[in-house]
């Protein structure tokens, strides 16, 4: 049962629940409403009280009995009639109603249904069995009951109304009395409930739904408890108006339906995160069957690659009342990755505190590993796989940003090109060429840490952003690193190439803060290392830039 099927059954007096048959019927669900023989919900499902617990112990050995007897005839539904004593001692007769599930395994170990204290309706049953003669008696109980009673002849005519069926129905006493029962209930159970009530065996107490007619027309939906008279001479029965009920089980019915058939995954957890229910996508998604899922927690589909700052951001949103929607990368039992489009509804109780989680989540892995695909088209060289000169400038812009906000370290900026490539590409062609291109951009990417950027901005030139530079030494050194990574020989089929490479570099915020000043820094730095013939880097500094302008203005 979903977790709106819970909260408006736990507005009236029916108890919901799903047991295992083992040792103690442990419940492994209940609505919260079974606080009105004084337990928790929570002390049956953390299994600290077991169901057989609360039933009184002359009734236990019938009750067993009657399940196994079910089991074993493989009967799918069962009614039961049983004492429970609640928390205070207390004894309550209470009316049992039960489907049995077969597990995955095909084992009958589930059953799931409803109990409904019947006490206060068993206690009124003797008065009429030991009374029925007594007149004033039966006329006061029967007048001050808010339920509806009748009583009718063998022929199903009406003997007697009170008042609370009158009301029910819209007649007066008169207009009801001498008519037949039948009369008042529609024609799809008209059909059924007759021949049911004139069997010779019947049982000596019925419960029946039905539908009648209130005297506008209007339909009804009542519960009629018939019992036999002893002296065989017709039955009396109590009505209880049952419309709102059934319209919530309808209700209930179609959201259950729709939870059950939902192309989306669906987790309901409880306040702790405790998983109560998942939906069957979620199993096709995830792998896990209904039974290792709950009692677990969301953590069996996460995975480390999900940052700390996301789990507490989405626990801080919930727990405030808020909806959280976001992407998470999750893990399916057999260890498959994929991502999900993921909604988390904190749920309310009538006090307005949380008392559940819900989780609705689509799986978008495809369209995910699209984008991620377009993504690396758009910012990462198809050649070499490193970045392009945009994801380069985005990282390059970010760095500067934060270096400007903290002040702390700096960022150095690495261009280089290598040495007489084009006399490679024309002489052994461009193929050749281009395998010495990614041969070179894995040496680079050797050279420098994860959180450095190793990119291609085009032909031969590579540009490598260092993060967290505190002294120009620490470039000096990943330049002298890459000089000589550059200059080990490269085999390409049955050719092998030494070459050299010239690097020019810059420092923020040394030289300046401004990612485009940055480059173009760099870059007079390399122009001036190839000027001092090649393999070698050189820094830049300020005179540079003043060559730089007279060349231009002589130009």
């Amino acid at each position: 049962m979903g977790l709106s099927d819970k909260r408006l059954f736990e507005q009236g007096p029916v108890i919901c629940f799903t047991r295992h048959l083992g040792p103690g019927w442990p419940l492994l669900s209940v609505t919260d409403n079974i606080n009105q023989f004084g337990y928790e919900a929570e002390a049956f499902l953390s299994e600290k009280r077991l169901f057989t617990q609360i039933v009184h112990p002359e009734d236990i050995e019938r009750i067993t009995a009657e399940v196994n007897t079910c089991l074993t005839t493989n009967t799918e539904s069962l009614e039961q009639d049983y004492r429970i004593i609640t928390c205070n001692g207390d004894v309550r007769r209470v009316y049992d109603k039960s489907i049995i599930i077969t597990d995955e395994q095909g084992e009958k170990t589930i059953a799931q249904g409803y109990l409904l204290d019947i006490t206060d309706r068993k206690r009124k049953e003797p008065l009429f069995k030991n009374d029925i003669n007594n007149e004033q008696l039966f006329r006061t109980v029967i007048e001050t009951t808010s339920e509806g009673f009748l009583m009718v002849d063998n022929d199903f005519n009406i003997t007697f109304a009170n008042h609370a069926l009158c009301h029910l129905t819209g007649y007066e006493l008169a207009e009801l009395k001498g008519l037949s029962a039948i009369d008042y209930v529609t024609p799809e159970f008209k059909h059924t409930f007759t021949p049911q009530l004139n069997r010779r065996d019947i049982q000596l107490h019925r419960d029946e739904d039905l539908i009648i007619r209130h005297k506008s027309g209007q339909e009804i939906n009542v519960r009629l408890t018939a019992t036999t008279m002893r002296d065989g001479c017709g039955f009396f029965a109590f009505v209880t108006n049952i419309t709102t009920h059934k319209k919530t089980e309808i209700q209930l019915l179609k959201l259950s339906r729709a939870v059950e058939h939902s192309a989306s995954s669906i987790m309901i957890t409880d306040k702790h995160g405790i998983i109560e229910y998942i939906n069957p996508r979620f199993c096709e998604v995830t792998g896990y069957s209904e039974s290792e899922a709950v009692g677990q927690t969301p953590s069996i589909i996460s995975t480390k690659e999900t940052p700390p700052a996301c789990h507490q951001e989405l626990w801080s949103t919930i727990l405030a009342g808020n909806n959280w929607h976001g992407e998470t990368f999750n893990r399916t039992k057999h260890g498959a990755y994929y991502w999900s489009l993921m909604s988390i509804s904190p749920v309310m109780d009538d006090q307005g505190e949380i008392s559940h989680f819900i989780s609705v989540s689509e799986d978008i892995t495809t369209q995910k590993d699209q984008q991620i695909k377009i993504e690396k088209i758009a910012l990462y060289d198809p050649l070499t796989g490193l970045a392009n000169r945009r994801l380069l400038y985005d990282r390059l812009n970010q760095s500067t940003e934060i270096l400007q906000r903290q002040q702390d370290t700096g960022i150095g900026v690495i261009m280089l090109d290598l040495d007489y490539f084009k006399a490679i590409n024309d002489t052994y062609g461009h193929d050749v060429g281009d395998e010495l291109l990614k041969e070179v951009g894995l040496r680079l990417t050797d050279c420098v840490r994860s959180e450095d950027t190793v990119s291609r901005p085009g032909g031969d030139e590579f540009t490598i952003l260092l993060q967290d530079v505190t002294h120009p030494e620490d470039i000096q050194a990943v330049a002298q690193k890459i000089l000589q990574s550059v200059r080990r020989s490269i085999n390409i089929d049955k050719y092998s190439f030494k070459i050299t490479c010239s690097i020019g570099i810059s420092i923020a915020p040394l030289h300046t803060y401004e990612p485009k000043e940055l480059l173009k820094y760099a870059d007079l730095a390399l122009y001036r290392a190839k000027d001092s013939g090649r393999d070698n880097f050189q820094f830049f500094d300020t005179n540079m830039q003043v060559r730089h302008q007279d060349c231009m203005q002589r130009g």
